[in-house]
């Protein structure tokens, strides 16, 4: 079931959905470190279509078969619980058109915790960022 426009935004900023993540959500173009909070609402809200065309076509994560890969990250937002989302640090290269993110992400499966702590690259083409991909950080940040 799809949150209300209302209802306090998955990103944890204490603004309604429809005032924070929301408006990326319905296509204004976004900061890498808006985009990754975005992204993170996008999963708990269960809004596939917006992870597919956030993602960059180079990501190893990007599917040919746009139904199949929808198909698989709606069951993925699903089975998930999204608990939290912590943004550490990010750094922007604008000539290089590149920008990282380090967050970590509180998820439960199950009842088991699958939280995760990640450094993601993203790639600007045009006016817009797009995730490519990210790296497990496994050591505890501050």
């Amino acid at each position: 079931m799809k949150p209300s426009p209302n209802a306090p935004c998955p990103c944890g900023s204490g603004a309604k959905l429809k005032q924070c993540c929301g408006v990326y959500h319905r296509g204004r173009p976004a900061t890498p470190p808006a985009l990754m909070r975005a992204r993170y609402s996008a999963y708990a809200t269960g809004d596939a279509n917006f992870l597919i065309d956030t993602t960059h076509p180079e990501s190893p994560h990007a599917q040919a078969d746009r139904r199949a890969w929808k198909q698989e990250l709606v069951a993925y937002c699903r089975a998930t619980e999204f608990v939290g989302l912590t943004v550490h640090a990010h750094e922007r290269d604008d000539a290089a058109g590149r920008a990282s993110v380090t967050f970590t992400a509180a998820l439960r499966q199950d009842g088991r915790d699958v939280s995760f702590t990640e450094h993601s690259t993203f790639v600007r083409e045009g006016v817009r960022w797009y995730y490519l991909d990210g790296e497990s950080i496994d050591a505890e940040l501050p």
